[in-house]
């Protein structure tokens, strides 16, 4: 015996939540700072591999903003650095 479950509400969009769902980015990896293809801190490394963006992107846009926001962004690097997990170590296995 199997029960259908009515649609979920529409929002203000207009879409319904599973076509919502299949818009966003698919991203399977977890936000996490790589051991390789580090230059500071590798925050930026692991943000445009989260998001699957060039490095060089993440860190010309972080390089923009900075003197933008007055700085803001240099703490925001930082505390990034310090709460985003380190990555696993890479296998030299082969």
């Amino acid at each position: 015996m199997t029960t259908r479950r009515a649609p979920l509400p529409e929002k203000e969009d207009g879409l319904l939540h599973e076509q919502r769902r299949s818009r966003r980015p698919n991203t399977a990896g977890v936000l996490h700072r790589p051991r390789v293809g580090r230059r500071l801190g590798g925050v930026a490394v692991g943000i445009a591999r989260f998001v699957g963006a060039d490095t060089r992107v993440v860190r010309g846009l972080w390089l923009l903003s900075l003197p933008l926001s007055f700085g803001l962004t240099l703490f925001g690097y930082g505390l990034l650095w310090l709460l985003l997990p380190s990555g696993p170590a890479a296998s030299t296995t082969r």
